[in-house]
């Protein structure tokens, strides 16, 4: 289960699984884990994510924060 890709990190414990991030990526990287127990959004298709980070925007938790180019 990823948590990242070359753009953003999302912090599981920060995460309330509102999976409004989910939703809003417009190319679909991101998905759920949505166990009885334990919930939170995860990195589905870290190639599809093209760095747009309305995910980051979107997280009212600052559950998904963006990597900065170094």
């Amino acid at each position: 289960m990823a948590l990242q890709t070359k753009y953003i990190i999302i912090d599981p414990h920060l995460c309330k699984a509102c999976f409004k991030c989910v939703e809003g990526c417009p190319k679909k990287a991101l998905g759920k884990v949505n166990l009885f127990f334990h919930k939170h959004a995860k990195v589905s298709k870290s190639k599809n994510c093209i760095g747009c980070n309305k995910c980051v925007k979107t997280c009212e938790f600052g559950a998904i924060s963006e990597i900065k180019a170094q």
